[in-house]
């Protein structure tokens, strides 16, 4: 027999009538509300690595959630119930093994990878509490953290273990609205409890999904996997109480003393060279003022765009993922891994960058912008510069630019080889003349 068979089809019908009264519609729970809750969980991944991954039990508690919602729509509320009450033990254990040593972190997982005995949720939470100081300090400190994990289940248990003839799907009818209603409110705060408690042990491994707001720690990160917790999640899940307790723990303290003392903070122009490739050539003096604190190619595309500011729009750097966009001018926003050998094969000198497209056989016509811009080709060292001007370059322009490419080169494979630093770029002859016009 299987699922298609006319009978087993008949008496799922007949079994699924109770699950049915308990189905919860879209107006009687606020879906969209507890999936963005979901979504702020999975956007804070750590960027610490350690093995095992952390991130892994934290997504997989995120998958347990969103299956949570799916069970409760269906109107099974027990094993709705269950799969939260999971989530909240398996980021548990993601998180006593990110803050184990070594040796033990080893011992446990490969005890747990082996399907051995392993210890309970209130175990795993004292272990976690007697193996880790820092997790220690921050429960002392902040002592609701304890309180919201020790009473986190108890209510939930009731539903999953069957105790009450609230936790039953065979009520009588006239009772059923009511009782739905009941599982309903129990549910919705048990999800965003744990979802708490699920963002607390996230922040027993780091504190960056709160560091990364703090004005102390503002424009300091290039690059960082991990997105910040929004206001609205820390209003109505985290809690800015919780919030307010946290940042005043020593655990936290530390944390911002040391990347102070590491990162350099930046303004905001300059940050948004590194972390968007915007280039705003509005604060182009702040950005040139700390241009050594760029990447070389990040300082290049700075340097070429304020050199062509009157017609460029965006520059493509060989081995960059993206281009660097020019605030001031509007660009195709198209970017192709390739575009140096396709603007080589075309001339190199104001290709329009529809052949570029046709060349490479990239589709164009869906996009919202029309591909009506040019690229010129810049050879340094051995990268190349695209410089995208929505304008066609004069003979002047383009010298202007083999010039800079010229002088730039040799200092590249210096700046590469580790034989002089960033800052040299500012004694260049290039740089001294965007600096003074600008």
């Amino acid at each position: 027999m299987n699922f298609k068979d006319e009978y087993i089809n008949s008496q799922m019908f007949s079994w699924r009538h109770h699950p049915l009264r308990y189905v919860t519609r879209e107006d009687e729970l606020a879906y969209s509300r507890l999936y963005d809750y979901i979504e702020q969980l999975a956007d804070s991944v750590s960027g610490l690595v350690s093995t095992p991954s952390f991130n892994h039990f934290l997504l997989e508690s995120c998958q347990l959630l969103a299956n949570s919602l799916d069970l409760i729509h269906q109107g099974y509320f027990d094993a709705a119930f269950y799969s939260v009450r999971q989530a909240g033990e398996v980021i548990l254990v993601g998180t006593l093994f990110s803050n184990l040593e070594e040796s033990e972190r080893k011992a446990k997982y490969e005890k747990w990878v082996s399907l051995d005995r392993f210890p309970s949720f209130s175990k795993l939470s004292k272990m976690l509490r007697s193996k880790d100081i820092e997790y220690r300090d921050l429960l002392e400190q902040m002592p609701e953290i304890d309180e919201l994990i020790s009473e986190l289940n108890k209510r939930a248990n009731k539903y999953i273990h069957k105790q009450g003839h609230e936790s039953f799907y065979t009520k009588p009818y006239e009772v059923v609205p009511e009782s739905a209603k009941h599982i309903r409110e129990d549910f919705t705060d048990y999800f965003t409890t744990t979802v708490k408690v699920c963002a607390i042990f996230r922040l027993a491994v780091d504190p960056f999904p709160i560091l990364l707001s703090d004005p102390e720690c503002e424009f300091r990160f290039h690059d960082c996997m991990t997105l910040e917790f929004g206001q609205s999640f820390i209003d109505n899940c985290l809690g800015n109480e919780f919030v307010k307790h946290y940042i005043e723990t020593d655990y936290y303290r530390n944390w911002v003393n040391a990347i102070k003392s590491t990162f350099p903070q930046l303004k905001e122009a300059t940050y948004n060279v590194s972390n968007l490739h915007y280039i705003d050539l509005s604060h182009i003096e702040d950005i040139l003022d700390e241009l050594d604190k760029l990447t070389l190619y990040e300082a290049t595309a700075v340097l070429f765009t304020a050199l062509f500011s009157e017609k460029g729009s965006a520059i493509h750097i060989t081995g960059m993922l993206d281009a660097f966009s020019n605030s001031a001018r509007p660009s195709g926003g198209l970017y192709l891994s390739d575009m140096s050998d396709y603007a080589g094969q075309l001339g190199g000198v104001n290709v329009p960058l529809a052949d570029i497209c046709r060349l490479a056989s990239f589709d164009t016509s869906h996009e919202f912008s029309p591909v009506s811009s040019f690229i010129t080709l810049f050879s340094i060292a051995s990268d190349f510069v695209c410089v995208e001007t929505d304008k066609l370059l004069d003979d002047n322009e383009v010298e202007l630019g083999q010039k800079a490419t010229e002088e730039l080169g040799q200092l590249w494979c210096r700046i590469k080889t580790g034989q002089c630093a960033m800052f040299e770029l500012k004694e260049t002859a290039l740089f001294k003349r965007i600096k003074q016009n600008a």
